[in-house]
């Protein structure tokens, strides 16, 4: 996926009760993201969003956004 590309997320929060749906920018490459169709959600920093980000194993779906009149390329 290309950097700074703009992508809408909706997906299974970590604590099983709510949604994460939100438009968000594709800001690194995961190097250590393995398989098809898979990301990364960055949850910040410290303890907290070092607990959020051990539980994500959400499933969801994201959707590549362009500006009308664009045609992606292959």
């Amino acid at each position: 996926m290309p950097l700074n590309v703009p992508v809408w997320l909706d997906a299974e929060h970590p604590d099983g009760e709510t949604r994460l749906r939100r438009l968000m920018l594709a800001q690194d490459v995961g190097s250590a993201i393995k398989g098809v169709v898979r990301g990364d959600f960055y949850w910040g920093t410290g303890r907290a969003a070092l607990d959020k980000a051990g539980r994500m194993k959400s499933r969801g779906q994201y959707w590549i956004l362009v500006p009308k009149g664009i045609v992606p390329a292959s």
